[in-house]
């Protein structure tokens, strides 16, 4: 098989309300009768910036499953129980080797996910994607390196130089900062008082024991963790080709600056990253830019959808109505700006109340990740049509 760039491109984010620092959540699980599974966990934790943390419902997970949706292509997804935990990762199965695209978030994990390859197949893991550079999508690099020499990491260029710079920080910051965030908890606990001196209600402790559990669990391998910087980066779009077929590679930007999404044009599946879960966090990237990628990945022939989060998606009916929402923010923010309005004005007139039950099925956690991004996207948008992104 041989690596191809520069060919012409296929097309160019608890159940509990405690106010410290906040984490939200989302998932949801709609009704067969629309044809989607389970769909787009995601976390999105405040106390910094871009700060992914992992979050999850139970004290570890489940062994590592690969489940087969089409011959040679297997997917790692999230139990339910964890739904709130990692990301998920593809593994395709190719003529003198394994590709894996996404590694997750924690040295535990990945070795988990290794374990399961190996039980899979004896093809050793030739090449690994990080879709982009979000921690949850690249800290398990490491352990595929140590468990196979050769590996080779491929990914946009702009991912490389976020994962140098932004994602070795935030690793950084997660390890200076956890052991002072589990005193703050305990401490909370011990007391039995939150914020504002109000006594924890049952939902809030329980979050509280769930997040000293995770993250103690989290500790000692985010210390042991460093960042694996790819070793082959391209602009535009690459090809691998095989004995079975074509996988295609292009930069899609929207959830950051470096979004690679990749295509099987055989099997019909399109392996999107954070491009598209549920309720798509654009903190990082551009809501206008993400309404154009969706709109050119609408094009493209495809059955399957296997998100960074959540469950396949079936078809192109979710893709069109997240394209729908962030259309209608970015038409409505520029309006308003080009009215003179206010970010704060802005936030307060922009009307996506006709999306809410189609994108979160009334579900707690999908509403609750729907009002905490909407807020992020519209101050995106705003300032991307001022002109002062950074």
């Amino acid at each position: 098989m041989r690596w191809l760039s520069k060919v012409p491109s296929v097309g160019n984010r608890s159940g509990s309300s405690l106010a410290f620092p906040t984490l939200f959540g989302r998932c949801m699980r709609v009704s067969p009768s629309n044809g989607r599974g389970w769909i787009g966990c995601h976390y999105r934790c405040q106390f910094c910036a871009t700060l992914f943390l992992i979050l999850s419902t139970s004290d570890c997970r489940a062994a590592v499953q690969l489940e087969p949706i089409a011959p040679g292509v297997y997917v790692v997804l999230q139990p339910f129980e964890d739904r709130f935990n990692d990301s998920n990762s593809t593994v395709l199965v190719l003529d003198d080797g394994v590709l894996v695209v996404d590694t997750q978030s924690t040295l535990t994990e990945a070795r988990a996910e290794i374990k399961a390859i190996k039980h899979l197949t004896k093809k050793p893991v030739r090449w690994v994607i990080n879709t982009h550079w979000h921690n949850d999508h690249i800290q398990g690099n490491q352990v595929y390196r140590e468990a196979f020499p050769g590996v080779q990491f491929i990914a946009q260029v702009n991912t490389r130089r976020d994962m140098e710079f932004r994602a070795t920080d935030e690793l950084r910051e997660q390890v200076e900062s956890l052991p002072g965030r589990l005193e703050k908890y305990r401490q909370l606990l011990a007391a039995s008082v939150g914020p504002g001196g109000r006594p924890l209600d049952e939902n809030q402790r329980s979050a509280v024991e769930m997040r000293i559990r995770i993250f103690s669990k989290q500790l000692p391998d985010l210390r042991q963790t460093h960042i694996v910087l790819p070793d082959i980066t391209f602009d535009t779009s690459m090809s691998l080709h095989y004995s079975g077929g074509e996988i295609e590679l292009s930069y899609f930007p929207g959830h950051t600056d470096g979004d690679v999404v990749i295509f099987l044009p055989d099997e019909k599946i399109l392996i999107a990253g954070d491009l598209l879960d549920d309720m798509p966090y654009t903190g990082d990237g551009s809501p206008e830019g993400l309404v154009e990628t969706l709109h050119r990945l609408d094009a493209l022939n495809f059955d399957l959808i296997i998100p960074g989060h959540g469950g396949i998606e079936k078809g192109h009916d979710h893709l069109r109505l997240i394209a729908s929402l962030f259309g209608s923010i970015v038409s409505q923010v520029q309006d308003d700006v080009a009215n003179g309005l206010s970010l704060s004005e802005t936030k307060n007139v922009v009307n996506v109340n006709d999306f809410r039950e189609p994108v979160t099925g009334g579900e707690e956690h999908a509403t609750r990740a729907f009002d905490a991004f909407i807020p992020v996207a519209i101050e995106r948008a705003y300032k991307e049509a001022k002109g002062t992104i950074e």
